[in-house]
């Protein structure tokens, strides 16, 4: 089968998606994804006329490009032509031919794309690449340049397209391999399925096969290495979730998302409280929720749910275009300012990040108020994200709110790529009604916010059933019983699949042959005791080097060469006691580029002879020394109690190593002693000149 430029746009997106497009498989209605179809066709055609409107008719053809003669063609534009070569086919949207002055005279074609959205991603680059790749191909010469033709201004971006080839290659390897294979890819939901017309189809086979990918904000690193340990479902990711304490001397204690506790929720049908949430508290809160289009970065619509005193009153302010933004933004902002002890709740980064865009739009005399603004924003999801884990599969304002009973006035039509069709509707043909849709809908996120609000007030301050559902318990996880130690019983172990249970029975002989046979075995016991044991360093501390200059001439004109790691072995003493510990340093060959030196960081070890500390020498000849033990038992000393085994060379190196290091101490103390008038010797014989001396 053909790799056409529709498979390899879904690839990007999808590989099921590319797989479901290849067998011609029936979409699902999703307005989105037929909206963006319509625009993207409309704009193809206007870009064209608008093409070929500077440009004679002999000199623009219509029909499918040939490799044929290709020096001996009169045409300068060529549009919608199919281009086929081999096993890849395409539909360049505008092929552009330019001749060139020079030896060879050789005519450069550029494929043109258009793209109806304001901003390109690095898939509409790819895409390009992939229409430059078939022209080669086909005319059999380089074609390293393209162009996009893109959003309302038509501005035209030039691509280099031959820094794209060897990625586009890889994916064509691919997309054929998946194409060459009957069965279907690896179910996996991502953040385009919304946009995709598959979305319905592909979010069913997922529940049913209870997929991970369910999970929205499991990134890919964490799911593969879930399904390492063979974790593929949901249920099954719920029973890992162990209840552990925080560190009582930690100050701020990390607050991350346990996706193992999400599962739980989804298992158990129970709304669980992790920590301590908190909302800050005001006399009046606003409830905010901002309306824009991601493709401009434009804002159209603030909507304000403002209550106090169980008063509510709301607030929209509605811009027709882009010009009006500074003006409803310095309404919303002088409107919250004049109101006393107040806090905003929003839902997501959106609404901070659109007030700090507009504030370099706005007058400087609105910064101060828009910073103090700022200072009293509440992002609820950040609350939810760490505290809170309703049994629903994101933690979108949607999910949470449909699951607590709050309905939106447009149904399952409720979406923010739905109200990017209705605004780019809207600016369109200004339709009230479609105007009313917009108000409406964002009346009704922020009222469904402080329905999450108050609902997660309820669940802080009493215990019991979810308001409006009975049937989904609030627990925390404080009250979940803990994993403690020793509390394992010997009993038949009951496993999930019956190939556990095989693997177990066979998993326990090793164990009985090294722990219990060997009491009974003399000969087994012997081989055991020759085999050698592997003590474990784990590194207490890692330490990272960087050279900032070189060692000899100081210049700073250096380059990274090999990585570097030594290992240090030592004992660290402390005032209760003495443990093992081992330090990982970090680093890099360097080479000088001006003196061609090569140096290593200051700081790094240098040899084998540094590997054990002089912590860890010390403490093997003062038991040698004081304690009078030789160091065949101090080496065996070391194995038992802090499970190290260092050569025997070695132990018997460390006492030439210390005389070394003291010798100069020894050197100054004697000097010091025979400078002076006096030695004093008590209780020792001395000999002097033949004569025996004895001070007593």
């Amino acid at each position: 089968m053909p790799i056409t430029s529709h498979l390899f746009e879904a690839y990007l997106k999808c590989q099921t998606k590319c797989f479901l497009r290849s067998l011609n498989e029936p979409s699902a209605a999703n307005p989105y994804s037929d909206w963006v179809q319509v625009q993207q066709a409309s704009y193809l055609s206007e870009g064209i006329k608008r093409l070929t409107q500077g440009v004679a008719q002999n000199e623009c053809i219509t029909r499918p490009i040939t490799g044929q003669n290709v020096q001996s063609v009169t045409w300068l534009l060529a549009a919608e032509n199919p281009a086929r070569v081999q096993n890849l086919e395409s539909t360049i949207h505008a092929v552009e031919r330019l001749t060139r002055e020079g030896q060879d005279n050789l005519a450069l074609f550029t494929p043109i794309r258009f793209i109806f959205t304001n901003k390109l991603h690095r898939d509409d680059k790819l895409l390009l690449a992939f229409d430059a790749f078939v022209l080669s191909k086909l005319l059999d010469r380089e074609v390293g340049v393209g162009k996009i033709i893109h959003g309302d201004s038509s501005a035209t971006l030039r691509v280099n397209t031959d820094a794209l080839m060897a990625e586009v290659r890889r994916l064509n390897e691919k997309i054929s391999a998946l194409l060459s294979n009957n069965s279907p890819p690896e179910l996996i939901l991502n953040r385009h399925c919304p946009e995709c017309e598959f979305q319905s189809r592909c979010r069913q086979k997922a529940i049913e096969k209870d997929d991970l990918s369910l999970l929205s904000g499991m990134s890919e690193t964490e799911r593969r290495g879930h399904q390492n340990r063979g974790i593929f479902t949901v249920t099954q990711l719920s029973y890992t979730f162990r209840p552990r304490r925080a560190p009582k001397r930690v100050k701020s204690p990390a607050k991350p998302h346990y996706f193992a506790l999400q599962a739980l929720a989804i298992r158990e049908n129970t709304v669980f409280i992790h920590g301590t949430p908190r909302f800050p508290k005001s006399e009046t809160k606003i409830y905010l929720d901002i309306e824009g289009l991601p493709s401009n970065d434009s804002y159209y619509l603030i909507g304000a749910l403002v209550v106090s005193k169980e008063k509510e009153t709301f607030h929209s302010f509605w811009a027709d275009h882009d010009s009006q933004e500074p003006d409803i933004f310095s309404q919303f902002v002088e409107a919250v300012y004049q109101l006393a002890d107040f806090q905003i709740l929003h839902f997501g980064g959106y609404e901070t990040v659109a007030l700090k865009r507009m504030k370099a739009r706005l007058p400087e005399s609105l910064h101060t108020k828009i910073d103090v603004i700022l200072e009293q924003t509440t992002n609820v999801l950040s609350v939810v994200h760490s505290h809170i884990y309703f049994p629903v599969y994101s933690n979108s304002l949607k999910d949470i709110g449909r699951f607590l009973g709050f309905e939106w006035a447009h149904g399952e039509n409720a979406t923010g790529l739905q109200a990017i069709v209705w605004r780019e509707s809207w600016n369109k043909t200004k339709h009230t009604d479609i105007k009313a849709q917009l108000l409406q809908y964002n009346q009704d996120d922020c009222r469904a916010l402080k329905h999450v609000v108050e609902s997660i007030g309820t669940l802080i301050s009493s215990a019991g059933a979810m308001p409006g559902h009975p049937r989904a318990p609030a627990i925390n996880t404080e009250d979940l019983k803990p994993a403690s130690r020793g509390s394992h019983r010997f009993r038949k172990i009951e496993f999930a699949l019956p190939d556990f249970n095989v693997v177990n029975r066979f998993a326990y002989f090793d164990y009985q042959r090294h722990k219990i046979f060997v009491r009974t075995n003399t000969s087994l016991r012997r081989a055991l005791a020759r085999l050698p044991r592997r003590s474990r360093l784990k590194p207490n501390k890692v330490l990272q080097l960087e050279a900032k200059k070189c060692v000899s001439c100081r210049s700073k004109k250096i380059s990274q060469l090999k990585s570097v790691k030594r290992t240090v072995i030592d004992l660290k003493f402390f005032k209760g006691g003495v443990k093992k510990w081992i330090t990982d340093y970090l680093s890099w060959n360097y080479k000088c580029t001006k003196c061609g030196d090569l140096f290593t960081p200051e700081g790094i070890p240098a040899g084998r002879a540094s590997k054990y500390g002089h912590g860890l020498a010390t403490w093997c000849i003062y038991n040698n020394l004081v304690c009078g033990q030789n160091l065949g038992r101090v080496r065996r000393a070391l194995n038992d109690i802090f499970d190290l085994d260092v050569p025997q060379p070695t132990i018997f190196r460390f006492k030439s190593a210390l005389r070394e290091m003291l010798q100069p101490i020894y050197d100054r103390i004697l000097a010091h002693l025979l400078k002076g008038s006096l030695l004093h010797i008590d209780e020792t014989e001395v000999n002097l000149r033949g004569c025996n001396l004895n001070p007593a």
